[in-house]
């Protein structure tokens, strides 16, 4: 009951996350005219939040050493991992967005 409980709280931080970063793109982008600091900010943070891929082909890639070879995951709960590493990502970004705009 309590992993239900810390899932479904992750999942609504992912999802702030995912329109956070919608929302504060589409405001960047009619302030700033799509100019080339503007795409200068939105290329940095894509790049940063990139390095989340080689984080997780890393977690794929070791995880068999960690975990008991009888493990199993259903197809719902690797649903939910995807869910929670896109909206990871998407904080990642969003942080890489705001940290950038902010040195410029």
């Amino acid at each position: 009951m309590i992993e239900q409980s810390i899932l479904l709280f992750l999942l609504i931080v992912a999802l702030a996350a995912t329109l956070g970063l919608f929302f504060l793109k589409s405001k960047k982008q009619a302030q700033y005219r799509n100019d080339e600091r503007w795409q200068w900010i939105q290329l940095k943070s894509s790049d940063t939040a990139n390095l989340s891929h080689t984080i997780l082909l890393l977690l794929i890639l070791f995880a068999p050493l960690f975990l008991d070879s009888q493990t199993t995951f259903t197809l719902q709960r690797v649903k939910i991992f995807a869910l929670l590493y896109i909206g990871l990502r998407n904080m990642i970004e969003l942080a890489a967005t705001l940290y950038f705009d902010r040195q410029l």
